[in-house]
């Protein structure tokens, strides 16, 4: 899907009301609008846990739509997508998230065990609670990646296929090939269908970028679609680590034909497996 022909917007309406917990809905509630709807604050998040951590405690938010006058209590539970070890890879103390009277969030310390992590795991955290008390918006259920830097990034981690997201718009498939020792190309950058040629450094754990990088004339922009670095130089950098890999300082814009000039303005592209 090419980027340029969307213009993307987020607009997240609230469409209910009311209160939840372990007793019966009271329906009198904020005038018997409806019923609350909880969410989780994100549904998915990478975490990175380093070696000079014995430990790492993260947090996973719970949001309510609303604050009330006493504390509501939500159970949560492990998904089957969890591909991680309870007990070995993680813990979590407790299966519950309690937000606070005339608060709107609630935490849930997930605790990764380093020292028996391997290169990587999922944990999918499911809110416990009526499907009908959920906001469908944002949904019941939160996917956290888990990645140490036990990963080595070389050739073998660097070459395939990846998942790109960029600032705005739906991800897209992009390959990145080995040219020779030090030249890598990342293909379908922005989902134009075009490669672009970079020095790789495994050591700083860069990939280098000389643009500006012309993919030609893209229908739709009515002229070459350029990209290009923020900076004067001309240069932009991927960075590896063993979440991803993220492209910053770049920006597009139409080099000739009627929006000659047009400039989509600063993206960043992030890639996952």
């Amino acid at each position: 899907m090419k980027k340029i022909f969307y213009i993307f917007s987020a607009l997240l309406a609230v469409v209910a009301t009311g209160c939840s917990s372990e007793k019966d809905i009271d329906m009198d509630f904020h005038g018997g609008k409806g019923l609350e709807f909880v969410h989780f604050a994100s549904s998915s998040d990478s975490w990175l846990v380093q070696e000079s951590d014995e430990s790492y405690i993260h947090d996973v938010v719970i949001a309510s739509t609303y604050t009330y006058d006493e504390d509501v209590t939500y159970s949560v539970s492990l998904g089957e997508n969890t591909t991680g070890v309870e007990g070995t890879d993680f813990s979590i103390p407790t299966k519950s998230v309690t937000i606070k009277a005339g608060e709107y969030t609630g935490k849930l310390p997930v605790k990764i065990l380093y020292d028996t992590t391997g290169e990587g795991f999922e944990i999918e955290i499911v809110l416990s609670v009526d499907k009908e008390l959920v906001n469908p918006v944002f949904g019941a259920t939160s996917f956290v990646t888990v990645k140490t830097d036990k990963i080595t990034i070389d050739w073998d981690w660097l070459t395939g296929n990846w998942k790109a997201q960029d600032t705005a718009g739906d991800p897209y498939p992009m390959v990145i090939t080995k040219k020779d020792e030090n030249t890598v190309i990342f293909t379908n950058i922005w989902g134009t269908g075009g490669d672009i040629e970079g020095t790789v450094d495994f050591v700083n754990r860069k990939v280098k970028f000389q643009g500006p990088f012309n993919f030609g004339d893209i229908v739709g922009a009515d002229g070459d679609l350029m990209l290009a670095s923020t900076s004067d130089d001309g240069v932009f950098y991927a960075t590896m680590s063993p979440l991803g890999i993220v492209i910053t300082g770049i920006h597009y814009y139409v080099a000739n034909g009627p929006y000659a000039g047009h400039d989509f303005g600063e993206d960043t592209t992030t890639l996952t497996r």
